[in-house]
């Protein structure tokens, strides 16, 4: 909080928070959080629900929740209606509107600054292992373990003092990661917009126009950015670093983008959300994108890394409380010497278009439609990358009838984009669906 206060405090005019056309300067910034930070003092101290997409009331309420000492807790604006409604009634969290945010920033208003490091800073929701989405609650302790390791990275660190463009929604913990480095570093954090994430012009336009020198992405929208680089390259004088998280790095997407930009340094980090964003990253060079790449350097972790028995676990500082400090990932690792590296899920996990993915929370709402007796939901992949989700289906149902039923409920990302009518699903000796087997019929 004291950075985010000096930078606010010495940088007046340098823009600090930037979408699309909207801007707000180091010298707004804190004084508008303030004002709206009394105001949610006085309201209560539970989590804060924020609800506006890029626009840039968000990121400056969530500065607001830290000098209230309330917990945000942000949603995706394409989360269907009754998931909305289910997460705001679990957390008992008061929704802020647009409206209501730009009053307090208006207001003038001071309040005493919370800090406490054990205190909750955010709670962004993520699959579970049983289907169900679950909230992991983030302290500052855990946020400032994260924050201390990231900057140790020097071409991130010289990135976030620039500008750092985020292609993530704030309801994504990679945000996290561009939007605070920045406010730390002294830099301008500026969020990609929907339409600029998908029109190739308005994106060239943008990232050759605003000074880029640190990306935050997945790898699924890196590969999206290689679709331009002749349009990019010799164009982003400033650009320093990429910081790429959420998925696994296809060793072809990394050699593109090492061999369009040879200067920039490209990181491929990795952590769950119950672990503060990232707690290992890896500098990439052409010389290793003939094979897996690794995840990170154990002697250069966030956390202490370890596999057992295949697994990887984390203990440390980053890690959210509700796990004692120690969070078995159900992610498969290997080392080799120091570097780590990732294997794959252990259960039937998916990293898709950098959001975490469990097929059995699919299948669960497949089932739940009318005619539909059994569902099973696999990966399409070509290379190793995961390029879309099939559903098998036992049962009645056109695909697009149970696409357009399932998006009443779940995030598009979820939708799958094939469809498989069956008489029957595959079983494997021990009686369980054989996934393998629809994954080879795919």
């Amino acid at each position: 909080m004291e950075e985010i206060y000096e930078n606010s405090r010495r940088l007046g005019q340098r823009t600090a928070l930037a979408a699309g056309e909207q801007e707000i300067c180091w010298g707004q910034l804190w004084p508008m959080a303030m004002g709206l930070a009394a105001r949610l003092r006085r309201q209560g101290t539970g989590p804060v629900a924020l609800d506006g997409g890029t626009d840039l009331w968000v990121p400056t309420a969530m500065v607001a929740c830290l000098i209230a000492g309330r917990p945000y807790l942000p949603l995706h604006p394409a989360l269907p209606p009754a998931a909305r409604r289910q997460r705001l009634t679990a957390a008992r969290a008061q929704l802020l509107t647009r409206e209501e945010a730009q009053a307090g920033f208006a207001s003038g208003e001071v309040c005493p600054v919370a800090c406490d490091p054990d205190r909750e800073i955010y709670r962004m929701y993520t699959s579970g292992s049983t289907g169900v989405p679950k909230p992991v609650a983030i302290t500052q302790r855990n946020l400032e373990s994260f924050l201390r390791w990231a900057r140790r990275l020097p071409e991130i660190q010289a990135g976030a003092e620039g500008v750092a463009v985020g292609q993530a929604s704030y309801a994504f913990d990679l945000s996290v990661a561009d939007l605070y480095l920045a406010l730390t570093c002294g830099g301008t954090h500026r969020s990609l917009t929907e339409s600029e994430k998908s029109d190739p012009v308005r994106r060239v336009e943008r990232l050759t126009g605003c000074g880029l020198s640190l990306l935050v992405t997945t790898p699924s929208f890196l590969r999206v950015l290689l679709t331009d680089r002749l349009a990019l390259a010799g164009r982003l004088e400033h650009f320093r670093a990429v910081f790429c998280c959420g998925e696994e790095l296809p060793p072809a997407v990394a050699r593109r983008f090492l061999e369009t930009f040879p200067h920039v340094a490209l990181y491929n980090a990795y952590g769950p959300t119950e672990a503060t964003c990232a707690v290992s990253a890896a500098r990439i060079t052409l010389a290793e994108c003939g094979g897996p790449l690794p995840i990170g350097r154990l002697d250069r972790c966030a956390v202490a890394v370890t596999v057992k028995g295949g697994e990887i676990f984390l203990q440390g500082e980053s890690v959210a409380p509700a796990f004692g400090g120690v969070y078995a990932t159900g992610d498969l690792g290997r080392t080799e010497g120091e570097m780590l590296y990732w294997l794959g899920r252990k259960d039937h996990q998916l990293k898709y278009k950098g959001y975490r993915v469990e097929p059995a929370e699919i299948e669960r709402a497949l089932e739940s439609l009318p005619g539909v007796e059994r569902a099973a939901v696999v990966s399409r992949r070509r290379g190793g990358d995961i390029r879309g989700l099939v559903a098998f289906i036992v049962g009645e149902g056109s695909g697009d009838r149970l696409a357009a039923a399932l998006s009443q409920r779940l995030p598009s990302y979820m939708i799958p984009g094939q469809w498989r009518s069956v008489a029957r699903l595959p079983l494997t000796p021990n009686g369980k669906c054989d996934r393998k087997l629809l994954e080879e019929m795919v």
